[in-house]
């Protein structure tokens, strides 16, 4: 049965960044984040409703605490944390951290998206958010991502920096990649997602049979899950968050081997969308 949420929401986000640099890391000043927590408390008394937030990690030992610290306490967030074989001491960073987290260990990198899989069949909430480890992600955008949501507005809610505000250069290839990304959806699949990339997302529990039969474990996870939401015809909405500059580490995206398994998605989820349309009477 789906799950209706009592309130309908209204946004109360300013969005204009809420922290200040301190020694090469974004923290969140004391009042931002007495007021992040308000608006969670309230967004929870309003409507009954519990929160999994899943965490994949690959070597962001520098990142990972300072994350997890800024994420507002509350009983009704579980904080999932799954550490995707790193070298480093990103797990010891994660464990340092103020929050009770729940850590799940991988002995060796199975990918990105066998990480968010592995961390979304251990959640217990009514809605389940994914972030990544890199500092790129502002935890005071939860709010936005869970409110269309809350107001049944949609069923899965896209992070996307077009709509919000990027505090870096966007490198080039990176913009004519999601470009075509976008369009290709478009064409494809009916579908408009211009930050599809994002790995910032909301999404009812509801729809946890879109990780069913995930055939791309790597980044182009996030486009499989794009346009199975859509075949399955659950409602998207994109929604604007701050994108703040990895300050430590590297992308660990590699171009040739993403734009070699995107094309092989399409074509894969194409033949799919054809052949469901075929047996339409």
């Amino acid at each position: 049965m789906t799950k209706r949420f009592s309130t309908s929401i209204k946004s109360e986000i300013n969005f204009k960044p809420s922290k200040k640099e301190k020694n090469g890391e974004y923290y969140q000043t004391e009042s931002s984040k007495i007021s992040s927590e308000k608006r969670f408390l309230k967004l929870k008394k309003d409507s009954n409703f519990t929160l999994s937030i899943v965490i994949p990690v690959y070597n962001e030992e520098k990142s990972i605490r300072n994350i997890l610290n800024l994420i507002p306490f509350d009983d009704g967030i579980e904080i999932i944390v799954v550490d995707d074989g790193s070298t480093d001491k990103s797990v010891q960073g994660a464990m340092e951290s103020n929050k009770s987290i729940k850590l799940i260990k991988l002995d060796e990198n199975q990918g990105y998206g066998n990480a968010i899989l592995t961390g979304i069949k251990n959640t217990s909430g009514d809605i389940v958010i994914t972030m990544d480890a890199d500092g790129q992600h502002n935890p005071n955008d939860i709010y936005r991502l869970i409110e269309p949501i809350l107001n049944d507005e949609a069923d899965i809610c896209i992070g996307s920096r077009y709509l919000g505000q990027c505090n870096y250069n966007i490198p080039f290839l990176t913009r004519v990649g999601e470009c075509i990304i976008e369009k290709s959806l478009q064409i494809l699949f009916r579908l408009k997602v211009r930050n599809n990339q994002s790995g910032y997302r909301a999404l009812k529990r509801e729809t946890a049979s879109i990780f069913d039969d995930i055939k791309f474990n790597g980044f182009t996870f996030a486009t499989e899950v794009l346009i199975k939401s859509k075949l399955k015809g659950y409602r998207l909405k994109e929604v604007p968050i701050v994108l703040e500059p990895r300050k430590y580490g590297m992308s660990k995206i590699r171009l040739v081997k993403l734009v070699i398994t995107l094309i092989s998605c399409f074509g894969y989820y194409f033949l799919v969308k054809l052949s469901n349309n075929s047996n339409v009477p």
